[in-house]
């Protein structure tokens, strides 16, 4: 197999992410009315996408064809819209779906078109997906998920070769290709999806050292894929995701780990640098570990509320209230702490 469009395809990858790492940095995008992602989320997204090859399969090839069309389009014009007005975003969108569907018998101009708009919707999604509060834990569930189907529908089954070979050559196919042939030089939208979405998802997350070591491990994952190709060690084509998807998983547990959780879109977008601290890692301050230190009495019966200020019993109580109430009527004049035996 050809050298060139395979190093090419590992180029249109890292282009990609470095894209969608700009538009990240510098374009906000309008969070659609849809709450905060939820693992039963992450459970109907990941059903959809492995029900819905199985469903176009079954479907004629220009139904197919017209359904994705419709999907770039709308991806096409969010994408664009923060960056333009809505009407050009739509404006860009019609324009490039219309030339793409006219070139129809012309591979070259028609895999050109689909790729441009694939690229821009791939960008426009990892980037909603991201702003819209998607966590590192869920992108990993996803691609764990995702890996495992990967590998059941392109190797151990047809259901990847039938639908690719349904969708070939005809616009608006979800394949990034550089070649024709058999099998192309070509990226799946799945793993092309993955592979631009979990830098910015570790990005968020965990910061910029995060994100750069994901996206490098992307870009390796499918270069050494590529020169698997290029040696010809690899003919058919091969589930990227079962070689990225538990890249993904480790790199979330481990930065995850050592960071101590994740930043939420809020810190992110404020600027924190650092996620904020699980509970079970908070150190109380003085004041209250003064007060944790006190000793009670031991007449006293358990449940009892009792309040602490410079370091000794001000008073007791059967609630806090109660406490601080009784502390007050000592004559304490501060504010005590209080606690429960």
């Amino acid at each position: 197999m050809n050298v060139i469009p395979l190093v090419g395809l590992s180029c249109c990858v890292a282009l990609l992410m470095a894209v969608a790492g700009v538009y990240l940095v510098r374009v906000r995008m309008p969070r659609p009315p849809v709450g905060v992602y939820t693992s039963s989320d992450i459970a109907v997204l990941c059903v959809g996408v492995v029900l819905a090859p199985l469903l176009y399969v079954n479907l004629p090839g220009v139904v197919v064809s017209a359904l994705f069309g419709l999907v770039l389009c709308l991806a096409v014009q969010f994408t664009l819209a923060p960056v333009l007005s809505g009407r050009w975003a739509w404006g860009l969108a019609l324009v490039a779906a219309g030339v793409t569907a006219a070139c129809s018998g012309h591979p070259v101009a028609v895999r050109a078109g689909t790729d441009v708009m694939l690229a821009v919707a791939v960008v426009g999604v990892a980037n909603l997906w991201t702003q819209s509060g998607m966590r590192s834990a869920h992108a990993a569930a996803l691609a764990a998920v995702l890996s495992c189907y990967d590998l059941v529908a392109t190797t151990l089954t047809q259901v990847t070769a039938h639908f690719v070979t349904q969708v070939q050559g005809r616009p608006f196919a979800p394949m990034l290709v550089l070649t024709g042939g058999s099998p192309p030089v070509a990226v799946g939208l799945g793993d092309l999806l993955l592979l631009v979405l979990y830098p910015l998802v570790a990005a968020k997350a965990f910061g910029r050292t995060a994100a750069l070591l994901a996206a490098a491990a992307g870009v390796v994952v499918t270069s050494a894929v590529s020169a698997l190709f290029a040696l010809g060690a690899l003919t058919e084509g091969f589930p990227l995701l079962t070689a990225l998807g538990p890249l993904i998983v480790v790199q979330h547990v481990v930065w995850s780990r050592r960071l101590g959780g994740e930043r939420t879109t809020a810190r992110w977008r404020a600027g924190t640098e650092s996620p904020a601290p699980r509970p079970d890692r908070l150190q109380p301050d003085a004041a209250v570990a003064s007060a944790l230190a006190v000793p009670a009495p031991a007449e006293l019966a358990a449940g009892t509320w009792i309040a602490v200020a410079d370091g000794r019993l001000v008073g007791t109580g059967d609630s806090p209230g109660l406490a601080r109430r009784d502390a007050r009527q000592r004559g304490t004049d501060t504010l005590p702490l209080v606690r429960q035996l």
